[in-house]
């Protein structure tokens, strides 16, 4: 058995990281300089708890990677410094709803917080009693952070019953907010009525980074995650641009920064280039397409594929008809059950969600009223080599790469 001696060059860990740490996902910058104007929104909307009252219910709306939870926390890290300095008593309750596809999970999850028992088995009414009982139990002014609210699902009890607790009398000594934080454009739209008009007094959009917002962010990150004269500036301009004119995201363009590292550590270079960024792309790129379309439901590829069929074909951003036509013709090819019209709609924009697919809406043609258009947000040529690892698409993949190869896709 060999000794790994040949592998000391995949081994090597080289000298280009410092703290790479600062690169991961879940570190969390002190302030984000980019969001100023949307962090004094925020802090307009708590600071009403100065002057005794309940803060503003908010939502911070956006795409993933435009800050919206590192500034929330950085506000309400000094909304809590300040509350002390002026002996008010305030408390923050953060919930993490992704993995919490219900209003009743995530009363769960606050409750099993402080009080370090989950009352999943409870009926709703009683978990809810048990969840405004910690509320009471923790200060005068509770923020309920709900990042990630749109995975609650259809059903938004928590959102209607929160902003009226006081006025319902679930709660009687406490003052509650909430800022909800959000990437589906979609989700405020859809709400209950009844949930709406008790619900938000803010909206607060965080638009997709520029370019030279993105090299801000890139430049503060390198001078602490690698070490000295490691980065050529070129190279964070590069990432930079490459996120810029994709989602407009920092977490994309932090990971093609790390990438490049490791492109580079590949290579046995001690500076990262132009050239590593580029291998970096491709790697990041290939990586994010195989995890999300991995994680997918099979109506999800399959409705995927519909459009990446369209795309091949050059129909380019394509009414939601035209994907549909496509999709009903795949179902009958696979043996997959075809969804009504509307709830593949739903399965397009839950991919327009994950960053897979673009639909914007716009003034249809001649017919009235606005229209989703459809587009790949993802390399085609890469989703199709991705989508050829799903067995059950075999017979239509083919057909597509077929087609894909006579309209010179890249790597087809």
């Amino acid at each position: 058995m060999s000794d790994g001696s040949d592998l000391d060059d995949v081994w090597a860990t080289g000298e280009i990281f410092d703290d790479e740490e600062v690169l991961h996902e879940h570190w969390t910058p002190e302030s984000v300089p980019e969001r100023a104007s949307e962090r004094d929104e925020i802090i307009r909307g708590l600071r009403r708890a100065f002057r005794g009252e309940a803060p503003k219910n908010m939502f911070l709306q956006g795409k993933t990677g435009q800050g919206k939870t590192a500034t929330a926390q950085h506000v309400l890290e000094m909304f809590e410094q300040r509350a002390d300095q002026q002996s008010l008593d305030v408390d923050t309750v953060y919930v993490s709803c992704a993995n919490h596809k219900s209003s009743y999970k995530v009363a769960c999850d606050i409750v099993e917080q402080y009080m370090g028992e989950n009352p999943h088995g409870h009926g709703q009414h009683k978990v809810f009693e048990m969840m405004f009982d910690v509320f009471e139990s923790l200060a005068e002014i509770v923020v309920v952070v709900l990042d990630e609210v749109d995975s609650i699902g259809d059903k938004h009890d928590i959102l209607y019953s929160i902003p009226r607790a006081r006025k319902q009398g679930d709660v009687k000594n406490t003052k509650l907010g909430i800022i909800g934080i959000t990437n589906d454009s979609t989700f405020l739209s859809n709400l209950d009525p009844k949930v709406k008009s008790s619900l938000y007094d803010s909206v607060i959009q965080f638009d997709a980074y520029e370019s030279e917002e993105l090299q801000q962010i890139l430049s503060r990150r390198a001078d602490r995650a690698f070490v000295d004269g490691a980065v050529d500036d070129s190279a964070i301009s590069l990432c930079a641009a490459f996120a810029a004119q994709d989602k407009g995201s920092a977490r994309q363009a932090i990971d093609y920064l790390y990438e490049a590292g490791e492109v580079a550590l590949d290579h046995s270079d001690d500076l990262i280039v132009d050239d590593h960024v580029r291998e970096a792309e491709e790697r990041v790129e290939k990586r994010y397409i195989t995890q999300s379309i991995n994680g997918l439901t099979i109506q999800d590829q399959a409705t995927l594929t519909a459009m990446v069929s369209v795309a091949v074909d050059g129909d380019e951003p394509a009414r939601t008809r035209r994907v549909y036509s496509e999709y009903s013709n795949l179902c009958s090819e696979i043996g997959v059950n075809k969804l009504a019209f509307d709830r593949m709609r739903d399965h397009l924009l839950e991919l327009d969600m994950i960053g897979i697919i673009d639909g914007k809406k716009r003034t249809g043609d001649g017919q009235g009223g606005e229209k989703y258009y459809w587009e790949m947000s993802t390399d085609t040529g890469t989703t199709i080599e991705v989508l050829e690892s799903i067995s059950r698409l075999d017979d239509v993949i083919d057909i597509v790469v077929s087609s894909a190869q006579h309209s010179n896709i890249t790597n087809y």
